[in-house]
């Protein structure tokens, strides 16, 4: 059903919708710039490269240059960060293309296809074989999701909110096409949708990645320092959001989630964590306390997510029947390609994990380490995989952390002590325990002063003007930037300054 609503569609923008280049920024120029353009022609035509021609070019320049500037600030002088930075990237960030690439053997990859080819097995490298059915979870409610709702209307409500981008996807269908039509397509796909559910079947289309590499920090050459961003069907990620409204009402209706999980979440974001955070540390603090905290890191997290372990937790959390059967099968059979310049790998199957770049995914990851503190005595934060425990307590910590590499021992997760770090906040009459060591899996975590959590900038000593003077060098490092670029004027620039804060 699906193939036949793709041919149509195919069809449809083939023999309806131009294809041509568009330049988002393009503007007319004011009615001045025009008349000074037609009288420098003049000029030309009469007089040649004469004086009157030079002083009208100059007029032209420094006008053009006015305009320039004068069209950036509107745009710039905004007071969303987001919407600035948006404007420069659109406008004076280049895509950074992927330069020669070095195999295990130390060998230079320089065709797209072998650079696709290598970043793929490098990706496919993180997934794990689900080696053991671990059953031992207990049910959290008895309560489960009932049925779902896929009304034309509410299909049309989420296509007209969509974000009208052009980007490539698995079934060629962007997501300008289904903003622009989604009165007329609103009928079709909510009967594919409910198909699709009540069979338990998704189209392949819907379980295909295309994956851009995006270059993380470290060598350029070294593929493992990429990251896979996933493209998928802008149509899949419609049922996703459908999806997945139904299963956050729910768990939100039963308080299901953990309140120490602030990722993917609404009402919960970076700011909640760390003003929760801080709190506690400031308590401490004030009492002459010494805060313990380390921070974990696991290796891959999202890849590594067993399939049969995630259907487990799932079905305990309520997730039944039709639902479960159908996420069962949006979890299987899953592929993805690498592309490069235009250029594919060969398609891969993705043998674990929670699909990135889905709508669907981040949900799912947090299902499946919701109960990851269920038996730690310390405080305990999470913002999706990025997990930190802290105690006034040395030895609660040390127990919680040998209870974490347990669970992860049975979820097949993994954590990379090395990547993990130490910090111990405390009062300058107090002074450091030179006593502090915490071990994962008998390796001792690295100890630090100065800490990176969620953007903010964290010392020993609870005091914040190390973070403040390391985002105002920031600031006017790339306020002084902007300027010689000739983006927008200086005084305009350092009032923006708030916005790199």
């Amino acid at each position: 059903m699906y193939e036949y609503f793709l041919s149509i569609a195919h069809d449809l923008i083939r023999k309806f919708v131009p294809v041509k280049k568009v330049n988002m920024l393009a503007r007319r120029h004011s009615t001045a710039v025009i008349k000074l353009q037609k009288t420098k022609l003049k000029v030309w035509r009469r007089e040649g490269n004469s004086p009157c021609y030079k002083e009208l070019s100059t007029k032209l320049k420094n006008l053009l240059h006015k305009e320039d500037l004068d069209f950036n600030e509107i745009h710039l002088n905004k007071s969303s960060p987001k919407a600035f930075f948006n404007f420069i990237n659109s406008r004076y960030k280049n895509d950074q293309e992927i330069g020669i690439l070095k195999d295990a053997k130390n060998t230079q990859v320089t065709s797209d296809y072998m650079k696709a080819e290598l970043l793929s097995n490098c990706f496919s490298n993180a997934f794990t074989e689900d080696k053991s059915t671990n059953t031992d979870f207990p049910y959290r409610t008895n309560h489960f999701i009932n049925s779902l709702c896929f009304e034309p209307f509410i299909v049309e409500s989420i296509l007209s909110k969509l974000t009208p981008k052009c980007n490539t996807t698995p079934d060629g269908i962007p997501a300008i096409f289904l903003k622009r039509t989604c009165t007329s397509i609103a009928l079709p796909l909510s009967i594919i949708f409910r198909n699709s559910y009540n069979q338990a079947v998704l189209p392949s289309f819907w379980k295909t990645a295309l994956v851009k590499p995006l270059h993380k920090k470290g060598s350029r050459s070294d593929p493992n320092n990429y990251r896979p961003i996933s493209l998928t069907s802008a149509v899949g990620k419609v049922m996703e959001k459908m999806v997945r409204k139904s299963i956050i009402l729910f768990l939100d209706d039963f308080k299901l989630l953990s309140n120490s999980q602030y990722g993917f979440r609404s009402k919960m974001g970076t700011e909640s964590q760390l003003l929760s955070y801080q709190s506690k540390l400031v308590t401490n603090y004030l009492s002459k306390q010494t805060t313990f905290s380390v921070y974990i890191d696991f290796r891959k997290a999202f890849d590594t997510v067993g399939t049969k372990k995630l259907l487990i937790k799932l079905e305990r959390y309520g997730i039944r029947n039709h639902l479960l059967r159908w996420l069962e099968n949006f979890l299987s059979n899953r592929t993805q390609r690498v592309i490069i310049n235009g250029v594919m790998s060969e398609e891969k199957s993705v043998l674990s994990g929670v699909p990135q770049g889905s709508v669907l995914g981040p949900l799912l990851f947090l299902l499946f380490v919701n109960d990851i503190g269920d038996n730690f005595n310390s405080d305990y934060l999470l913002y999706a995989d990025d997990l930190k425990i802290f105690s006034t307590d040395k030895s609660s910590i040390q127990r919680d952390l040998d209870s974490l590499s347990t669970w992860c021992e049975n979820w097949q997760m993994s954590v990379a002590p090395n990547k993990c770090e130490t910090i111990a906040f405390y009062h300058s009459k107090r002074g450091m325990d030179k006593d502090t060591k915490f071990t994962i899996g008998g390796a001792t975590v690295p100890i630090t002063s100065r800490i990176r959590d969620l953007g903010m900038f964290f010392t020993s000593d609870l005091s914040f003007s190390n973070h403040i003077d390391t985002v105002l060098r920031k600031a006017h490092q790339r306020v002084n930037i902007f300027s010689m670029c000739s983006v927008m004027r200086v005084s305009t620039l350092s009032s923006n300054v708030s916005l790199f804060m």
